[in-house]
Formats: C-alpha cells, structure tokens, sequence
C-alpha cells in the first residue's frame, strides 16, 4: 500500500481505468453511513455489497440551543419532528440497501452529528466510515463539508 497522498502504480491504473481504491472488496464487516438526508448513500451500499457487509444508516437530531431557548413543548415537539425526519432518512437508506441485497441496520441519535457519529463508531467498533464531502445544507460549496472534516480530527 503506498503512503498517504502517495499513489501506487497499480493506484494509478485503476484511476485511470475509472475505478477508485473503495471500488475493490476489503475487509470490512459493519460500515455506517451517516446522513443528513442529501443523496449519495448508494456508493456506500455498493461498497458494503462488494464487502458483505452490514450498512449501518446514522442521522443525528441535532437540538442545538434549541434546549436553553425554547420553551419545553416547543422542545419535545422540535425533537419529535427531527427524529420522524431522520428516521425518513435512514428508512429510505434502508429501502435502498435491501433492493441491493445488502444487510441495513438504522440508528437515529440525539446528538450532534459529529458526537453521534464518533460515539456509533465507537460503540459498534466500526473501522470505515462512509460518507458524502457535501450535504443538505452546503450543496453549493466546493469543499469538504464541516462534519466530513471533524470525525477525523476526533479520535
């Protein structure tokens, strides 16, 4: 395997064939995809198919300040409405992943998403997280989002 940043020459023939490292089976057996709802998980449902791995789908309602501003029903029905949302999300993950034949476990978590992201990889003991550079809220950025970026600087 070459260096981080360091492409081997069997790395560069597969970029130039149109493949990508992730385009090859590993040895993964739990690979969670968290999701803010944007598009994108069928590359990470290719990938635990090509592993026979277990999709795990992940979204994080993600109160805020919403708990030190609000008034408590107004709380427990902002909360209500985020978890229905992101079990929408991780239903139609799921929807996805069983067309493909590919085993999918969901979660949603009352987090933030970087916090629910690192305590599942934790308590499921997951090696490889997949997930998109951009999402629902930043579609129009070029880079690499917020969240993509923290789990990383988190171990």
């Amino acid at each position: 395997m070459a260096a981080r940043g360091v492409r081997s020459e069997g790395e560069n023939h597969q970029l130039r064939r149109g493949l990508s490292p992730l385009d090859e089976p590993h040895d993964f057996d739990d690979i969670p995809v968290p999701t803010d709802g944007s598009k994108g998980a069928e590359q990470a449902i290719k990938f635990a198919r090509r592993n026979d791995a277990t999709l795990h789908a992940l979204y994080a309602t993600d109160m805020g300040d919403a708990d030190s501003v609000a008034v408590p029903s107004d709380i427990a029905q902002t909360r209500n409405r985020l978890e229905k949302r992101g079990e929408s999300f991780v239903s139609e993950i799921e929807d996805l992943a069983d067309d493909a034949g590919v085993d999918c476990v969901t979660m949603v978590r009352a987090n933030t998403p970087v916090e629910a992201i690192l305590e599942y990889v934790d308590d499921h003991d997951i090696d490889l997280v997949v997930m998109g550079k951009r999402g629902r809220s930043d579609s129009d950025k070029p880079l690499i989002g917020s969240i993509p970026c923290s789990p990383p600087e988190n171990p």
